[in-house]
């Protein structure tokens, strides 16, 4: 029986066991027994059983991979492919890295076995620009279990052929999104597409195509070796399995952990990493990834599985978790979120272009005392419009941290915005010599405007913000002039 406080290794059973360039070392620990067994059934078989493990997708929203196999199979075109999504772009995220480095033959095994399933004889691994180094682990591998008979032409003597080719992208985040990931192995610029058609119909080379991201395919393999009854025996009943989380951030021990879904946050963070660092109090967590939601130290106490993560308004993901210590500021935190969102957007949306900078011109604001309550009203306006309107799930996510960020902690917002002071800012704003003592800190704070050229400069003062530059420029007023008409005070 498994004791909540220990991992359970399911993909992660190989790893530092064997030499990862070494098919035969896989082979020997029962790898390729489940491609073996696949080889010797039909395409509606395999799709049945992993229709019965209930296997949803490991790094977005958990869509059912089973509906993917089925979407693709049934498409008119007999020209399919199988792609891996490997573009582990998540600031945090380590679980496809070492799923690769320490294991690529199990990624390769669940590749070849969705390529009997759909009937496809092509597959892509799309790799993260910045993990290139990887390539000579995976080509090894790949060559020696093709050499060995495994994988490639005739796989185990069955006439079925299965080929898997390297790509790599050049560093964008929205390549992480299925569509735009496709434009990029096709050697175009890596812009999501209008949709639909969708992948299974019209997707890699305008072919049916599954895509998947690597933990999820890593699965495949267990699933048909030891059964559907197996598998849903592990993890929850909507959620069965189990999960790679990458935990990081102001926690004692950090690293990739492999539970099952439905293993307690506070468990993780507590008991198997050790609890805050420098014996700090929690204020917070983010789960998912930069795009998930933010929320408070008395809410982790919750199981972590897709549909529970969903139902408080972010999602599981990529099963990062972020610690964040009292030591931050949570506005400060939104802020660098945006930032990264705002310099990864591909620009082709409206939404995602526009209203990811002017998120981060908002929150900016927020930071730096220069806000007011309608700011968070713009803010709310501003996310629902992105969620509703945006092109890809880049534009429709940088609304997430923001919304669970201002649901989950108002008081700290509204600590920048009502005329009293951040602690956590005021600390940092005395080390960085901008103030000698918080004392200072409170008292200007009944003059934004001084701390903020305080803080950055005149210059900055009248022309970096949203209200002097994006909303009032097409009214033909000028911020100072705004400024002085009121007395010295802000808007």
């Amino acid at each position: 029986m498994w004791n909540s406080m220990e991992e359970m290794h399911v993909l992660l059973k190989n790893r530092g066991k064997i030499n990862p360039r070494s098919s035969q070392e896989y082979a020997d620990r029962g790898g390729f027994e489940a491609l073996k067994k696949a080889l010797s059934m039909d395409s509606e078989a395999i799709i049945d059983v992993i229709r019965a493990s209930g296997l949803r997708g490991r790094g977005g929203a958990g869509f059912p991979t089973y509906r993917k196999m089925e979407f693709t199979a049934h498409a008119s075109d007999p020209t399919r492919y199988i792609v891996c999504n490997a573009d582990e772009g998540e600031p945090g995220t380590n679980k496809d890295r070492i799923l690769l480095s320490t294991d690529p033959c199990a990624v390769f095994e669940g590749m070849a076995i969705a390529g009997k399933a759909v009937g496809a004889h092509t597959g892509y691994i799309y790799l993260r620009a910045e993990y290139t180094y990887l390539f000579p682990v995976l080509k090894d591998a790949l060559e020696d279990a093709e050499k060995r008979g495994f994988l490639g032409k005739n796989m185990m003597e069955s006439g079925f052929d299965f080929e898997i080719k390297f790509r790599s992208g050049a560093g964008a985040y929205v390549c992480g999104e299925e569509t735009a990931l496709f434009e990029s192995i096709e050697g175009k610029r890596g812009e999501p597409r209008f949709r639909p058609p969708f992948p299974s119909i019209h997707g890699l080379f305008g072919k049916p195509t599954m895509l998947n991201n690597v933990e999820t395919l890593a699965n495949i393999a267990p699933i048909l070796l030891n059964g559907a009854e197996w598998y849903r025996s592990i993890g929850t009943a909507n959620s069965p399995g189990t999960k790679l989380f990458t935990v990081c951030g102001n926690v004692v021990r950090r690293g990739v952990f492999e539970f099952p879904m439905g293993v307690n946050l506070k468990d993780i963070i507590y008991e198997v990493c050790g609890g805050i660092t420098d014996g700090k109090g929690l204020l917070g967590v983010q789960t998912g990834g930069t795009s998930g939601a933010i929320i408070n130290a008395d809410q982790i106490d919750m199981t972590l599985d897709i549909d529970t993560v969903s139902a408080s308004g972010g999602r599981l993901g990529c099963g990062t978790i972020l610690v964040i210590d009292d030591s931050n500021c949570i506005v400060d935190i939104v802020r660098n979120n945006l930032d990264f969102f705002r310099g990864e957007s591909c620009g082709k949306c409206t939404p995602c272009r526009e209203g990811g900078q002017q998120l981060y011109n908002l929150v900016t604001r927020i930071s730096r005392g220069l806000a007011t309550l309608p700011d968070l009203e713009k803010i709310d306006e501003l996310t629902e419009t992105m969620r509703l309107t945006a092109l890809c799930g880049l534009g429709h996510s940088t609304a997430v941290p923001v919304q669970t960020s201002i649901q989950n902690f108002r008081k700290e917002y509204l600590a920048h915005i009502d005329r009293d002071y951040c602690p956590v800012c005021a600390q940092a704003a005395v080390a960085e010599g901008i103030y000698e003592a918080e004392e200072d800190y409170r008292n200007d704070g009944n003059s934004r405007m001084g701390r903020r050229r305080a803080a950055v400069g005149e210059r900055d003062v009248m022309y970096d913000s949203y209200d002097a530059y994006a909303r009032h420029r097409s009214r033909g007023t000028s911020y100072a002039g705004r400024f002085e008409r009121r007395g010295g005070r802000e808007a």
